[in-house]
């Protein structure tokens, strides 16, 4: 059939590599598990802010996500801060329920591991369009999977790459199929300075930060 195809406000999942040496990330070793995994590592501490201990990497992800703001998402020029920060565990059998991320705006995964062989858990994508239809679809009801009817989408850690993605979509660390653990860093981000219009706008400045409350007018 001659037709076009028209990808209307697509949910992207972008891939990048960071070229600068993050290394020092191997030697880590307080995890963030899923609720599967805290009786079995009840005794580790967990650090949601773990980027704050590494100010140089903590600046290259940041400077790798801006640069996608604005040359991929052609974004206009803004500041931007990482705010939560953790690095998840996995041992074979292991992996994370479908979750997503609330008080952000976009998310990133990235992989610092020397290698990830074959079997290591990969990242599935929920396709949030799903829940905007009345009729409910299964895989079976799908010939050929693409980009516009698949239900999820899998990708596999490679070493340095940087996956960016909307905070809204879902996702879960897949079972770790292989003896060795699986680690990866995931942190997300938002927007500093004034942003939106209206009464849908939102200015950094009104509030304090010391105090957590509104300036008065």
């Amino acid at each position: 059939m001659n037709c076009n195809v028209v990808n209307l406000f697509p949910s992207p999942v972008i891939q990048v590599y960071v070229k600068e040496d993050t290394s020092e990330l191997l030697g880590h070793n307080e995890y963030t598990v899923s609720h599967e995994q805290i009786d079995r590592y009840k005794q580790k501490g967990s650090d949601n802010r773990v980027l704050e201990n590494y100010p140089k990497i903590k600046q290259i992800l940041l400077n790798t996500f801006t640069s996608v703001a604005e040359e991929i998402l052609e974004y206009k020029k803004r500041d931007y801060a990482i705010t939560t920060s953790w690095i998840t565990l996995s041992n074979k059998g292991e992996g994370s329920q479908m979750h997503k991320h609330k008080n952000s705006f976009w998310s990133c995964v990235y992989y610092f591991q020397e290698e990830y062989p074959e079997g290591t858990g990969g990242i599935a994508f929920d396709n949030p369009n799903t829940d905007l239809f009345d009729f409910s679809f299964q895989s079976t009801d799908i010939e050929n999977n693409n980009g516009i009817n698949s239900l999820t989408c899998t990708f596999q850690p490679i070493p340095k790459l940087l996956l960016v993605f909307p905070s809204y979509l879902e996702h879960q660390v897949l079972k770790q199929n292989l003896e060795r653990s699986r680690n990866s860093l995931a942190f997300n981000v938002v927007p500093l300075g004034r942003w939106g219009d209206g009464d849908s706008s939102f200015d950094q400045s009104w509030v304090t930060p010391s105090l957590g409350t509104w300036k008065s007018i």
